[in-house]
């Protein structure tokens, strides 16, 4: 058995490029650092060794040879760092045999010389001084006229003062690098921010378009409302060919849709006239025959009115529409009013001019929304035995705010599986009594267009309850 396999959502174009950013950061920074770092520390180690050197070389001119043969040292360094005990900085000057001098830093040790048995081969090397103190040594073979034998002069000073020269400037260098990571991080959240303002820009007109906003002008003549239309002209040149392939999609889908609507009225159209021959000679059949085809032509009769208000319902529906609350209503209200003082029935229902319902304006256009609550309100009015209500509510502390418009009527009700039957889409309830089930399809496909939340319950009144809830 084929297992199903999970598929991780695909990594957003923001995350992309902080993730790029990041890691170029966190490769390129250090690497920059250790470079620097290390280019820093062979210049300060070559700066010390010439350091060591040079005073090599003072040592060697301050060399003299007496009399008696023997090797005098004029000590002309003059840094006191060279008779301070276990200072760090020594020198000594060495023959085969024995040690010939040394500075009072050595005191009672003594270096340890590399001779590689080359005169005046020069050598700079790390070495090892009184009580394991890390140097680094400069040391080279003298042949003078006046010895048989080369002397090895040695020079040594401390790796601590490398050490914390480098300390010193990898503290600034990192410290520099920290805040320059700082600085490109923030500037790539800028230029991200800048670079997708466009897409930001593509995804508010089409969420705008979602809710029933508008975006601006039409990208060709002749095409829909300007409103329902993506303003290609506000974005950028990359973005341009996709808003406007989005645009013409749009125009497609509403052009299909309105030939469907209309294919699907010519088509009911169509069989309502052979309907009304096939009920003319009706008197001419017997009894028994005619009232079988009477039940059977009421029938189709019904079929017909139900796929023609569908076809009215999804070709009515726009992408971008509002309608006011009060205007739009008020009238129905009205005219509900009026029918239900005819048939004896009270009716009950909000008043629309309250402050918190005027302003109030849905996303839905106008004559759907009056198609959507008359359908409900009639069907209504229909059923029930002596009173319906109407209410509407706005909840402006929802996330987000929301409107709920409620009817309720006293009459049979519905059972939960004809209410689940009736928000099918496609389905009608109750096809045997004529016109009835009509009005509650129509108003569950427009509301299902316009993403209406639209509930069926019992009533209080003791019938069906329909509840209206729409977005703000």
């Amino acid at each position: 058995m084929a297992k199903a396999t999970r598929t991780e959502p695909p990594i957003s174009i923001r995350q992309r490029t902080i993730i790029a950013g990041l890691v170029l950061l966190l490769v390129a920074l250090p690497s920059a650092g250790w470079a620097l770092s290390h280019a820093f520390e062979r210049s300060v180690t070559a700066s010390f060794d010439a350091r060591l050197t040079a005073w090599q070389n003072v040592l060697v001119a301050a060399l003299e040879v007496n009399a008696m043969g023997e090797l005098e040292v004029q000590d002309k360094l003059g840094d006191h760092r060279f008779h301070e005990i276990y200072s760090g900085w020594y020198w000594q000057i060495s023959s085969a045999e024995q040690t010939l001098a040394l500075s009072r830093s050595l005191w009672d040790q003594r270096l340890q010389p590399s001779v590689d048995g080359v005169v005046n081969n020069l050598i700079l090397r790390p070495g090892i001084g009184p009580q394991q103190q890390a140097l680094r040594v400069s040391e080279r073979d003298y042949l003078l006229a006046q010895l048989e034998q080369p002397i090895h002069v040695m020079v040594g000073g401390p790796v601590a003062e490398i050490d914390r020269e480098v300390a010193a400037f990898n503290q600034v260098l990192w410290l520099a690098l920290a805040g320059l990571a700082a600085v490109l991080l923030l500037f790539l959240a800028v230029q991200l921010r800048w670079v997708l303002a466009p897409l930001a820009s593509l995804s508010h007109q089409l969420q705008r378009l979602r809710h029933g906003g508008t975006c601006g002008p039409s990208s060709g003549a002749g095409s829909a409302s300007p409103s329902s239309r993506l303003d290609s002209a506000a974005l950028s040149s990359e973005l341009k060919p996709l808003a406007e392939a989005l645009n013409d999609v749009l125009e497609r889908d509403e052009k299909l849709l309105e030939h469907s609507r209309a294919a699907a009225a010519n088509l009911a159209h169509s069989l309502k006239t052979p309907l009304a021959v096939m009920q003319s000679q009706l008197a001419e059949l017997p009894p028994q025959l005619a009232a079988e085809f009477t039940r059977e032509i009421h029938r189709m009769d019904q079929v017909v009115q139900h796929h023609l208000a569908r076809a009215a319902a999804v070709g009515t529906h726009q992408l971008a529409a509002h309608a006011n609350l009060q205007a739009a209503l008020q009238p129905i209200l009205a005219a509900i009013a009026s029918m239900a003082k005819q048939r004896q029935r009270k009716f009950s229902y909000s008043q629309l001019d309250q402050p918190q319902l005027t302003a109030i304006a849905v996303r839905v256009a106008a004559p759907d929304l009056q198609e959507i609550v008359g359908n409900l309100l009639e069907n209504a009015l229909k059923y029930s035995h002596q009173q319906l209500s109407f209410s509407a509510t706005a909840d402006a502390t929802a996330a987000p705010p929301t409107l709920l418009l409620q009817i309720d009527d006293d009459g049979p009700g519905m059972t939960n599986e004809q209410c689940q039957q009736a928000l099918a889409r496609g389905k009608r309830h109750d096809m045997s009594v004529q016109g009835s089930g009509i009005g509650l399809t129509v108003a569950a496909e427009l509301a299902h267009l316009y993403g209406v939340e639209m509930q069926l319950g019992p009533s209080h009144l003791g019938g069906l309850q329909v509840q209206l809830r729409f977005n703000l």
